[in-house]
């Protein structure tokens, strides 16, 4: 059943593809995170990520062993809706053209040359990001343009409710499939918002036979090194790079550069999956889209 509050903690969303945390265990990580240094403490963000967890996990969050911190983009938290650079300055999560994106990803790649290429963070499954995606790509149809109670000025259908997990680290991290597969599609999402250079997976599982053998991920913003491999039908095997994390002029305008990891329990129609969706669909969205904390493992 699907919880009625977003933000729930790890276990409390329907386990989908019966994946169990001994087959959880022999997955490859999309992304390799590094340690956490054994002084460090885990920075938690806000309240939801202090909840108990899950009895399924014993309480052992992959926060306290690796070096990464957990985002809020809710706009109440201390991240707000946009990015901290190294200097102080606040840039917009995503860039309203073509010519920023280009202008931003310049940086990105000139302080990467520098030694300063950002760190690691996660950002959250099925979190009402209200104040970020700010793109005609999100906006609600004429059909949905109805206000919600309360005078709230957000329509219902805008898409907001983010229905996969971004993992944030520096331009041109490998990115890995997280079990065998093969490619299901390969391409390029040019809007303003969109995920840029994606690969889309079919891969196997070893749910059960009560659960389904396969499941579609996506693996979006990435950068073009890669993409002329990723052919439609070949093979990829567990830990294989299919891709790198792009930069802004590659990944859809995104500023915080990193790779959104979605599943998908129905076959998409191409490279691409809806990664937010309304408020209004959200509860049927959360049965197609399941969270990907049950393949990632508990990231928060």
């Amino acid at each position: 059943m699907v919880p009625s509050r977003t933000l729930r903690p790890f276990g409390e969303y329907p386990n989908l593809l019966g994946v169990t945390p001994e087959v959880r265990a022999q997955f490859s990580p999309v992304v390799k995170l590094p340690l956490r240094a054994a002084s460090a403490s885990c920075r938690v963000q806000t309240a939801a990520d202090a909840d108990a967890s899950s009895s399924e996990s014993g309480g052992r969050r992959m926060v306290d062993k690796y070096d990464y911190v957990v985002r809020d983009f809710t706009g109440s938290g201390p991240d707000g809706v946009g990015l901290v650079l190294d200097d102080g300055r606040r840039v917009p999560q995503l860039l309203p053209t073509r010519p920023q994106a280009v202008e931003f990803a310049k940086a990105q790649r000139a302080a990467l040359l520098e030694g300063h290429g950002g760190g690691y963070d996660v950002g959250r499954y099925d979190e009402d990001r209200r104040g970020m995606y700010t793109s005609e790509l999100f906006a609600a149809s004429k059909e949905e343009g109805d206000e919600e109670e309360g005078g709230d000025e957000e329509v219902a259908g805008r898409r907001t409710v983010h229905v996969g997990i971004d993992i944030g680290a520096p331009v041109g991290t490998e990115v890995h499939a997280f079990e065998d597969g093969l490619i299901h599609s390969a391409g390029y999402n040019p809007a303003v918002g969109d995920y840029g250079y994606v690969v889309v997976v079919k891969h196997f599982l070893k749910g059960g036979p009560e659960y389904p053998s396969t499941v579609y991920a996506l693996y979006g913003h990435l950068g073009a090194s890669f993409m002329a491999d990723n052919v439609p039908g070949r093979k990829v095997t567990k830990g294989q790079v299919i891709g790198q994390i792009g930069d802004c002029a590659e990944n859809g305008g995104w500023t915080g550069s990193h790779v959104h990891f979605q599943l998908s329990m129905t076959e998409p129609a191409s490279h691409d999956m809806p990664g937010t969706v309304s408020r209004s669909d959200r509860e049927e969205a959360l049965l197609i889209y399941p969270d990907p904390r049950y393949v990632l493992g508990e990231l928060y």
